[in-house]
């Protein structure tokens, strides 16, 4: 335990150091004040998933992937070109430490973060009691934090250099928000409809950002957005099963890359 707290204070440092955080963190305030004054004050009061509410999931799932995944795979590629790994490994650090001082130093500084951008809005939202804040939006949030942070980790342990690491972190997070929309599209134009619905519901499964939109559609009880073909999968998710069933494959987005990281930094001779 002691090995870990030195550790991560150390990593702490070193990110709080880039100021890359702190841009992310003004960006995000930035944002979400702007979007929530523009609902507030020019806008009517509703209820439900609405413009405000797509407002923030987008920018919750366009701003922290692309920052986590590229701070965090950085950070990692750093250490393995530098040799600091190497160097690392001939002290009694074992690689499950390194993996999760690594995850857990991204994870609290986006999350504070993320927790000031949300105290903001809900300082906003105090001079206007007609209006219900989105706690299940920032719950959400967090998911996303936890969930690219340990991808990140496995795209700085997959390059041998920073840029590398740069160019597949910015891959995936165009893959994932993106493209990967773009090739159903495409897919859609030549397959029947039932096959093309079977495959949005693998994707949704397959990509983490599909993931964390459905489920907070899902979970704030606004499912009804995603129209009659989502029925049966909606009923099941909103079940006792479905919410177990949901929870695991969350944990599985974490553990998994973070599994697959100790192995790729193992290939490379080191613990």
């Amino acid at each position: 335990m002691s090995k870990m707290r030195a550790f991560l204070h150390f990593e702490m440092k070193k990110i709080i150091r880039s100021r890359s955080v702190f841009i992310f963190g003004v960006l995000f305030s930035v944002l979400l004040a702007a979007i929530t004054v523009v609902q507030l004050y020019t806008l009517p009061s509703t209820s439900g998933f609405t413009k405000y509410s797509a407002s923030f999931l987008n920018v919750t799932l366009f701003l922290l992937p692309l920052f986590t995944l590229s701070i965090g795979a950085l950070s990692v590629a750093s250490d393995v070109e530098s040799r600091w790994y190497a160097l690392l490994s001939t002290y009694p650090l074992s690689s499950k430490v390194y993996l999760w001082g690594k995850w857990l130093s991204l994870v609290l500084p986006f999350a504070l973060l993320v927790t000031v951008g949300y105290g903001i809005v809900l300082i906003l939202h105090a001079f206007y009691a007609n209006q219900a804040f989105d706690v299940i939006m920032m719950v959400f949030a967090f998911l996303t934090i936890v969930i690219f942070s340990a991808i990140s980790i496995l795209i700085g342990s997959l390059a041998n250099n920073r840029i590398k690491s740069l160019t597949l972190a910015l891959g995936v997070w165009s893959f994932f928000l993106l493209i990967s929309d773009y090739l159903v599209m495409a897919i859609g134009t030549f397959v029947a409809g039932v096959v093309l619905h079977q495959l949005v519901l693998i994707l949704t499964f397959v990509n983490p950002v599909q993931w964390i939109r459905i489920g907070y559609i899902i979970y704030s009880g606004n499912s009804s957005v995603l129209g009659p073909a989502y029925f049966d999968f909606t009923e099941f998710m909103s079940s006792p099963l479905g919410i177990g069933t949901y929870m695991v494959c969350s944990l599985l987005w974490v553990m998994l890359p973070l599994w697959f990281s100790g192995k790729m930094l193992s290939r490379s001779g080191d613990k």
